[in-house]
């Protein structure tokens, strides 16, 4: 894929390029590259977040690590409000496209303690600020 990723904040493993964001509508849209076997923090999804999965193999696990699912290539999801999990690439990692709808909260995304316990937040105003800077 020709996509200038960046590297996403806070999380290595992760890469992330920002397509679009319509903050009166608070849609958003973004792919994401997982390297190889990185599993991202435990996070609760905010907002309703659809996904396309565009290469690889993309790994949902519960907060205990045990695998929920596995989604490969070509497979599409709508998310659901509030959907606590960690997630990450498989032995090749995974490209996937994420669509974020946004119902009123400022939070996309909140990262979460092994206890469920809020520790940070990814906003709508932190995406713009990522978008900005990418090249």
């Amino acid at each position: 894929m020709n996509i200038a990723f960046q590297p996403m904040p806070g999380i290595e493993g992760l890469e992330v390029f920002i397509f679009d964001i319509d903050l009166e509508r608070q849609i958003a849209d973004a792919v994401f590259r997982f390297g190889p076997d990185i599993i991202v923090a435990n996070h609760r999804h905010v907002s309703q977040t659809n996904m396309l999965i565009l290469e690889g193999e993309l790994r949902m696990y519960e907060s205990d690590g045990s695998i929920r699912e596995r989604r490969t290539a070509g497979q599409y999801y709508r998310g659901t409000q509030d959907d606590a999990h960690r997630e990450g690439g498989g032995p090749e990692g995974a490209t996937v496209l994420y669509s974020v709808r946004g119902h009123g909260a400022k939070e996309v995304i909140e990262i979460l303690d092994d206890d469920g316990g809020t520790l940070s937040a990814l906003t709508f105003a932190d995406l713009i600020n990522m978008q900005s800077q990418q090249g």
